[in-house]
């Protein structure tokens, strides 16, 4: 099958050589043209070039000007396939009245030098070109050739390449023809832009992205006392180019070998980045040329749910601890936040439903988020730029998907994506256990919410909250109060039992801490100010609205020994069960709550991770429970959560 396979591709290519080689080469550049850019609207890695561009460029061109590079860039690669094609029946003429050489006087001191010679350029213009005008002017070089998948037609396009008098090598092998050339003060060909995939080369920033380059051309370089020259190739119209060479890069010998080389690749890639950054439309972006980097960036998307943050928070904070990729040091990981707010609610639903036809043509055209998004939202998603879209809640992922498409991030989602975002692709959905109903594909199924694995030391935490209450030994529990949720609302009748029972055991158990949060009613926190801000047990009381120091629910956390949270608070009890120690849910208030909660509190309390209570065995359950052992972290769970995210990377 490979062998027909072989045939009939090298076939075709001798149907083009012969088809071109009887036709005028400009005629032959206008069909070049127009045929790329037909491919640009038919190819996938149209999106892939403008990711990439995207990412290396930035703000530096509009959306509409990197569409507009790319199919140019499409049209450029057809016409250089064309090019080569045709390298047979071009001739010296050809050159002189065509190509523009600056700099010429660079490449003829290297060839009067005394040296051999790494002319050295990267997939940029029509590199395949510069091994013929080389040839033509009387200085053939020896130029390593990726080999092709089938032998046949390996074989034919290098005999292209050697039409004038340029020796293709191999790899592998045929290195040793190049180093033989080199001590023979002749001049050798290779690109040095192309990743050295994830265990070879050696790591330098590209376009401020680690990445690894290849080093062969460079320590051959310095094995064989060569000078390397940079060279490239810009097309400016139709057959017309201009070839620059550059001067060779400097090299220092006081340093050691594996320095020597990095010296000389950083001034490698500086050149070619100046290069690509002025004539961006030259180079190859369709090329996967980050898939093995060591900075990454993170976006958290906000809905402004301080739960739902903190659960995409955690996340980004245990990808983050990841210091290695591919068993090599390094890794940094940069994370951005953008607060997500619409104009309207009404805005908001519409965007939900039309994202969704909008996702197949959104890549470079989000300007048609405009309408649904504030000045400020609408800014920071055009200029977002990320390798993974972490995001929390149904109301952000018609934006994730959006911004995945555009930027090609990996999406993480924490808890079920709402229909028919259910449906599309993520590379990891994190849903816990209560969440019922179908779930997306790559899905990780937990017990408790994300927050419950964070991972910062809560230390500092406690050591700030210590400073502020001075004497501790005494404070032993931490009660985290919720409020409104859904039909669900906190009353002074639960505020007034909660308070009767934590006074009832504070003569047996020790004082405690009380935090509200953003949803407790403005009745319960006046109540709470009045009974609590003076009470001698009650060593801590923070209204969060109206003072919540960053500090107070990791102190809590890390401080007490035994935590209450009220039923409502799904996020909370999860952080109280991820510290391992004596947890109640208690049960309160009027209405009820959605399904998932009480799934969610009998999954814990069937594993032992906390004790379910009302208000009226609030007293006798922190009695008994201070007897027992605490439960251990669900470290197993938190474990496997890493080993999923590490397999992102």
């Amino acid at each position: 099958m490979e062998d027909w396979k072989d045939r009939i591709a090298s076939g075709v290519v001798r149907l083009l050589i012969f088809f071109f080689e009887h036709i005028p080469i400009e005629k032959g550049l206008r069909i070049g043209n127009f045929l790329g850019r037909t491919v640009f609207f038919l190819s996938g890695k149209r999106r892939v070039a403008y990711i990439n561009l995207k990412a290396a460029l930035g703000e530096q061109f509009t959306p509409r000007e990197r569409w507009r590079m790319i199919r140019n860039h499409f049209g450029h690669a057809g016409q250089a396939i064309v090019e080569t094609m045709s390298f047979r029946k071009m001739d010296r003429r050809y050159v002189d009245q065509n190509i523009t050489v600056h700099h010429l006087e660079r490449f003829e001191a290297l060839l009067k030098s005394g040296h051999g010679g790494v002319l050295i350029t990267g997939h940029f213009g029509n590199w395949e070109l510069l091994q013929v005008v080389s040839g033509l002017r009387g200085s053939p070089i020896h130029v390593l050739a990726a080999d092709q998948k089938y032998p046949r037609l390996n074989e034919l396009l290098n005999k292209l390449r050697e039409s004038h008098g340029a020796v293709a090598v191999s790899r592998g092998v045929g290195v040793r023809a190049l180093i033989r050339a080199l001590r023979e003060k002749q001049l050798i060909g290779v690109l040095g832009d192309q990743s050295a995939g994830k265990t070879e080369g050696i790591i330098v920033p590209f376009f401020g992205r680690k990445t690894t380059v290849p080093t062969g051309a460079f320590e051959l370089a310095q094995r064989t006392n060569a000078l390397i020259l940079p060279c490239f190739m810009v097309r400016q119209q139709g057959a017309k180019h201009e070839i620059f060479v550059g001067e060779t890069l400097k090299d220092d010998l006081t340093l050691e070998t594996q320095a020597r080389v990095e010296y000389q690749i950083r001034q490698y890639l500086n050149i070619l980045e100046e290069f690509i950054r002025r004539f961006p439309d030259q180079w190859l972006w369709e090329n996967k040329r980050w898939k093995y980097s060591w900075n990454r960036k993170m976006l958290i998307l906000s809905d402004g749910k301080a739960g739902h943050f903190k659960q995409s928070e955690v996340v980004a904070e245990l990808l983050s601890d990841f210091k290695e990729f591919h068993g090599r040091p390094g890794l940094e990981f940069e994370t951005e936040r953008i607060h997500v707010e619409y104009r309207s609610e009404w805005h908001r639903k519409i965007f939900f439903f039309l994202a969704f036809l909008m996702r197949p043509w959104i890549q470079g055209r989000l300007h048609w988020l405009r309408p649904f998004f504030t000045e400020e939202t609408q800014k920071a998603v055009e200029k977002a730029n990320a390798d993974f879209i972490i995001a929390a809640g149904s109301g952000l992922a018609a934006l994730q998907m959006c911004l995945a498409k555009e930027t090609g991030a990996k999406k993480i989602v924490i808890m079920k994506p709402p229909f028919p975002y259910s449906m599309t692709h993520y590379d990891l959905s994190i849903v816990p256990a209560h969440d019922g109903g179908k779930v997306p594909k790559n899905t990780f199924r937990c017990v408790i919410m994300p927050s419950g694995y964070q991972t910062h030391d809560r230390e500092q935490d406690v050591q700030q909250l210590k400073q502020r209450l001075g004497d501790t030994e005494r404070v032993n529990m931490a009660v985290f109060v919720g409020g409104m949720a859904h039909d669900f609302c906190l009353t002074i009748s639960d505020a007034e039992k909660l308070c009767a029972a934590l006074n009832r055991v504070t003569a047996h158990v020790g004082e405690f801490m009380v935090t509200t949060s953003r949803r407790t009613p403005a009745p319960v926190e006046t109540f709470f100010k009045k009974n609590l801000s003076h009470h001698p047990a009650c060593r801590l009381l923070v209204i969060a609205n109206e003072d919540n120091p960053s500090y107070a629910a990791g102190g809590m956390l890390g401080l007490a020994d035994l935590l209450i949270v009220t039923e409502d608070s799904l996020a909370m009890i999860s952080e109280a069960v991820g510290t391992g120690k004596r947890v109640i849910v208690v049960s309160l208030g009027e209405g009820d709550l959605p399904e998932k909660h009480y799934r969610f509190h009998k999954i814990l309390g069937q594993r032992g991770l906390v004790t379910i209570s009302c208000l009226e065995d609030l007293e006798k359950n922190i009695m008994e429970l201070l007897k027992k052992p605490a439960s251990p972290v669900v470290q197993r769970e938190k474990n496997a959560l890493i080993q999923r995210l590490g397999t992102l990377l």
